[in-house]
C-alpha cells in the first residue's frame, strides 16, 4: 500500500512540474501575442490618423479613393478593438512602467532644484 502511494505522489509531483513549466510557457507566449497585437493597433492608429491628415488637404478633399481608403482603416480600428483584452494584459504594465521610469528623473530635479 505504502508503495502504491510513493508512485501515485511521485506521478503526483511529476505532472504538476509540468503543468507548472507548460503554463509559464503559455504565458510567455501570450505576453508576446498580447504586445504585438497592441504594437498593430498603434500603427493603425498612427494610419489612420495620416490618411485622415492627407484627406483633409486640399488637393485631396473629396477624393473617393482616399474617403475609401479612410473607411476602410477605421473598419480595421473597430476590429482591432476587439482584440483590446489581449493587448491590454501587457499595456498596463508598460503604463506602469512608463510612470515609474517618469517619476524617478523628476524626483531628481526636484531635489537637484532644492
Amino acid at each position: 500500500m505504502e508503495f502504491l502511494l510513493s508512485i501515485l505522489l511521485f506521478v503526483s509531483v511529476l505532472v504538476n512540474i509540468f503543468a507548472f513549466n507548460y503554463i509559464r510557457y503559455i504565458l510567455g507566449e501570450l505576453s508576446f501575442v498580447s504586445e504585438n497585437i497592441g504594437s498593430l493597433f498603434r500603427n493603425v492608429v498612427g494610419f489612420a490618423e495620416h490618411l485622415s491628415d492627407v484627406y483633409e488637404l486640399e488637393r485631396f478633399y473629396g477624393d473617393q479613393t482616399l474617403e475609401n481608403l479612410l473607411r476602410h482603416s477605421s473598419e480595421l480600428i473597430e476590429v482591432l478593438q476587439d482584440f483590446e483584452e489581449i493587448y491590454s494584459l501587457t499595456e498596463e504594465n508598460l503604463d506602469e512602467d512608463e510612470e515609474g521610469e517618469l517619476g524617478e528623473p523628476e524626483e531628481t530635479n526636484d531635489q537637484e532644484t532644492a
